[in-house]
């Protein structure tokens, strides 16, 4: 009993260490997100006739600022569609830690109510 308790405390703090690199990417996906909001907003409010520069390895590439704000628009809704399966994927895994939290209490009383079962049993025969 006690060895499958540990097998699902160390699936446990693995399944928490997964949530917690979950997190991480979401938080990078969530920054990329707000940058490229910044973008489109600066992107906006240019006019059409402004120059729009993009920096390709050590050269800036004049572009068009409608193919530019196309760019950005992808990008935010592949970074979207990104967060959403993060999201989804914390979700399930939270579920599958929950259960087996939930499964380790249950362990641990069956053992404590065995462990007083028979400290009972040392006293009565004492």
């Amino acid at each position: 009993l006690t060895s499958a308790v540990d097998e699902k405390i160390n699936a446990y703090k693995e399944i928490q260490k997964d949530i917690q690199d979950l997190f991480v990417a979401k938080q990078n996906s969530l920054s990329q997100f707000n940058e490229n909001t910044l973008v489109k907003g600066e992107l906006d409010i240019l006019d059409e006739d402004s120059k729009v520069y993009k920096l390709v390895g050590p050269v800036l590439m004049s572009v068009d600022l409608e193919e530019s704000k196309g760019n950005v628009a992808k990008r935010l809704e592949f970074i979207e569609t990104e967060i959403k399966k993060v999201d989804s994927s914390i979700a399930e895994k939270q579920g599958e830690q929950g259960i087996l939290g939930e499964e380790i209490t249950k362990a641990q009383q069956a053992m404590q109510a065995d462990a007083a079962a028979a400290a009972q049993a040392i006293a009565e025969s004492a």
